[in-house]
């Protein structure tokens, strides 16, 4: 599967399998890409095991360090993603822990920093992707998930 620029995708998978396959193949092209997740850094790193000048890690959590974004802080999101797109035309943005900000803010606080994602994802050739376990979403909010998304790739199909 190849990114296509400026494209919203949403991964539909129980674990992050072909989301961090197709960033496997992104970031060896030399993309350089903000992996925000529900999990350690030190995990991602031993699961992608890419060059980090390439690969940016934040977690969300709500230790007071440098790299973790407070889940309850959709500002402090935002504007990671804000700085990281203004910085790296053609960069990737992966969100793994829609879950998590959901839980912290509710669904339609982060449906609308998606959907300006999604924007300037749009007008400057970078990508977005989420991946998410779909059975820990409920139908409704999924469609508007998929609605915002310009790819949705499942497989539950």
């Amino acid at each position: 599967m190849k990114l296509a620029k400026g494209k919203f995708y949403l991964f539909e998978e129980r674990v992050p399998l072909r989301t961090h396959q197709v960033l496997r193949k992104e970031l060896s092209k030399g993309r350089k890409t903000l992996y925000i997740s529900k999990n350690p850094p030190r995990l991602l790193r031993s699961q992608l095991n890419f060059d980090e000048t390439k690969l940016s890690t934040m977690w969300l959590s709500t230790r007071p360090n440098p790299e973790c974004i407070p889940p309850m802080n959709l500002k402090i999101f935002e504007q990671n993603i804000t700085d990281f797109l203004s910085e790296n035309e053609n960069g990737i943005v992966v969100l793994n822990g829609l879950d998590v900000l959901e839980m912290w803010n509710g669904f339609r606080p982060v449906l609308d920093v998606l959907a300006r994602t999604q924007r300037r994802v749009n007008s400057n050739g970078s990508n977005l992707l989420i991946s998410l376990d779909p059975h820990n979403h409920y139908p409704q909010k999924l469609v508007k998930l998929e609605d915002i998304s310009d790819e949705v790739i499942s497989s539950y199909a």
